[in-house]
């Protein structure tokens, strides 16, 4: 075992792993990467992505740069004492650390970072006059935190008034950016982020501190939590953040590419969910990548994984542990994500196929992209199958659900994995889980799971640009009822939809095997996918 401390943190890890992530770290050493990082320098990066990823490290900063913003935050909360219900519309980065703080914190916020109509529609049943609603978007013209934008101001001033819904508005982006503008023009609070640093790079900015803030989460102790680690993070020794990213690289040099996430302890609940945003989108790209599984200290770990556990772990259960408090665990995975897109020749700090899947979507909400009109493979009471067979070619007809589940399952073998893709309502959908479980217990192969359009800013990254060993199931369904997006000529629906879409066009085009099991209707047709995958023997 071989471990790291400070500041309250502490990085250790066990078994075969720790001598390689030792002997990587001695490396990585003698190369300069601590002070590489911590200095920002060009000379460490290859020369085609150096003057892009250098001036976008400004992360290290925060920890300093947002120590006067909690103040900030305690008066626009103050000011509005009497709006208790914070609603959260980001994608990404954008909402995944506030989440994050909030669960931490028992704070309830609600984040909206999805199309679905029925989960929308759920929060907006809600008393308006007691809503405070935080847009948070770096650019303001992310499609779906526009959109959301449009439908809740409208339905704020339909009915508060114009006047009235203004203070029951706090914008978090870029200065100069569309929705600064907006927010200057209509009144709103606005507070401004460094526009250097990325999404997933901004727990410790307004991205991550606002929301929870709002609701009374004591964010000046995560901005305190972070600052007492940063000082390791230039040193050779003592460095948990260097420890945690010699530990993922030496993994993956092993053929072991896989994470599998799973927290202890209350503080941690929500963390291996932004954890895999940060790693699988920073990572997965030009071919390469480390790809983030969250379970439990229950979920098998395939021989190609590593068990990390966020939080106390009980001896000999994991290979890699991060004990830390919530501050200090932002701070060090972002910069051990930085230290592993370092060894694997990747810029951190891009998305490229993230952008493809946006442009996928504009098309087919333009009618750029016609239907394929192709006849389903299975048909049953509730549930249509469509089928991208990829490069290997597939069956013509399943004749049962459970010969689509043990073909995806075939497909994944013997080193790739299986990524379920819920387009459905994170609130109202969750028995989905079930099916999930159930794939998990019929392979050795990691199975992973996200909610539609959330994971296209996390995971879809790494599915598109890392290695090509995905298989892929989506899942779509009908809507019992839209939401209309002011001034668009479409409706939440029809934007979900078009997500689905652009992104099984992404994965198609590039040969990956997708399935999309379309519910005609919702809650019937997963009632079907479960009766199917408990009958499957």
């Amino acid at each position: 075992m071989i471990e790291a401390a400070v500041g309250g943190a502490r990085v250790s890890v066990h078994g075969p792993l720790a001598e390689d992530a030792e002997t990587l770290r001695d490396q990585l050493i003698d190369d300069r990467v601590p002070t590489g990082i911590t200095e920002r320098k060009l000379s460490m990066w290859p020369p085609s992505v150096a003057a892009d990823v250098v001036p976008r490290m400004t992360w290290l900063d925060l920890p300093t740069s947002s120590s006067d913003l909690p103040s900030v935050v305690h008066g626009l909360a103050a000011e509005r004492a009497e709006l208790d219900r914070v609603v959260l519309l980001g994608m990404g980065g954008s909402s995944l650390a506030a989440e994050v703080i909030a669960v931490a914190a028992e704070q309830p916020l609600r984040v909206l970072d999805t199309t679905d109509p029925h989960q929308v529609l759920a929060v907006m049943a809600e008393e308006p006059a007691r809503l405070l609603v935080v847009l948070a978007s770096k650019s303001g013209e992310t499609i779906e935190s526009e959109s959301l934008s449009r439908v809740f101001v409208d339905h704020l001033r339909l009915h508060l008034g114009e006047a009235a819904a203004t203070r029951h508005i706090v914008a978090i982006t870029d200065p100069g950016s569309h929705l600064h503008a907006t927010a200057m023009q209509a009144g709103y609070a606005c507070v401004l982020s460094d526009p250097m640093v990325g999404g997933r790079f901004s727990a410790l900015g307004p991205f991550g501190l606002v929301a929870p803030g709002l609701l009374g989460a004591d964010i000046a102790a995560v901005v305190r939590e972070a600052a007492a680690v940063r000082p390791s993070l230039a040193s050779d020794a003592d460095n948990p953040g260097l420890l945690l990213g010699a530990a993922l690289v030496a993994a993956a040099e092993r053929g072991r590419d896989k994470l599998l996430l799973y927290a202890e302890g209350a503080t941690a609940r929500g963390l291996p969910d932004w954890v895999e945003q940060l790693v699988s989108e920073s990572t997965g790209k030009d071919g390469r990548g480390i790809l983030p599984v969250i379970g439990s200290a229950q979920t098998a770990a395939p021989a190609d994984a590593v068990r990390v556990v966020l939080g106390v772990s009980p001896r000999g259960t994991a290979d890699i542990v991060v004990d830390a408090p919530l501050g200090a665990q932002f701070l060090l995975w972002e910069y051990a994500t930085t230290v592993a897109s370092h060894r694997l020749g990747v810029n951190p700090f891009d998305q490229p196929n993230v952008e493809e899947s946006k442009i996928n979507t504009r098309a087919v909400l333009a009618g750029e992209h016609a239907d394929s009109g192709e006849a389903p493979v299975l048909v049953t009471d509730a549930v249509e199958v469509h089928l991208n067979p990829g490069r290997t070619g597939g069956p013509a007809r399943f004749e049962r659900l459970e010969e689509v589940f043990q073909w995806l399952l075939t497909m994944s073998e013997p080193v790739g994995y299986l990524a379920v893709m819920a387009f459905l309502d994170r609130s109202g959908d969750q028995r989905v889980a079930q099916l999930v479980h159930r794939l998990r217990e019929r392979t050795s192969r990691p199975v992973t799971f996200g909610w539609g359009p959330r994971f296209l800013h996390s995971s879809g990254q790494l599915h598109k640009g890392g290695p090509p060993t995905g298989t892929f199931l989506q899942i779509t369904a009908a809507v019992a009822g839209d939401v209309r997006v002011p001034g668009r000529p479409f409706g939440l629906a029809e934007l979900q939809a078009a997500q689905a879409e652009g992104d099984r066009l992404a994965l198609a085009r590039r040969g990956r095997p997708v399935v999309r099991l379309h519910l005609r209707d919702r809650q019937a047709g997963i009632d079907e996918l479960i009766a199917a995958a408990r009958r499957w023997s």
